[in-house]
């Protein structure tokens, strides 16, 4: 994903990029559409400033792209929806192995229930851990915003 922004400032070998999150093909939030924009919310409902190693050596005011590695949307939905599931469903598996005489619905229910916070809280945790590192790289000039979905 490619999203378009301004070079702010620089400070030790990163470029500060004011970047915008309303952009994407003019179909992103229709339906059947790519969906694409939806993906830079992570930057903020209007504009924000991330930081970029500049090894495309940038100047304040340079007109950028930031491209944002493809896996980070999938990584993201592992976090927040696949981990949880998985620790429900191995949790109930848990608790109504672990019942005994057959009469397992509560304990299924009590380990789904901590089966999916104890994964939801992992995952959040690793989640926090890729916005820091977010595989993100500097490109010359602004894409146009017709056509691509911001890729």
């Amino acid at each position: 994903m490619r999203v378009n922004g301004v070079v702010q400032r620089l400070d030790a070998g990163y470029a500060w990029v004011d970047v915008s999150v309303a952009q994407g093909c003019g179909r992103c939030n229709e339906p059947g559409g790519c969906g694409g924009v939806n993906l830079a919310s992570p930057f903020a409902p209007t504009s924000r400033s991330v930081r970029v190693i500049n090894d495309i050596e940038a100047r304040p005011g340079e007109s950028v792209g930031v491209v944002i590695d493809d896996r980070v949307p999938l990584q993201a939905a592992l976090c927040a929806y696949g981990w949880p599931v998985l620790g429900v469903i191995a949790g109930a598996v848990l608790g109504a192995g672990a019942a005994p005489g057959g009469n397992g619905d509560l304990l299924a229910a009590l380990g789904a229930l901590g089966g999916g916070l104890v994964a939801g809280i992992w995952g959040r945790k690793r989640s926090r851990g890729m916005q820091q590192d977010l595989p993100m790289r500097l490109e010359r000039g602004a894409a146009e915003s017709a056509g691509a979905c911001g890729q």
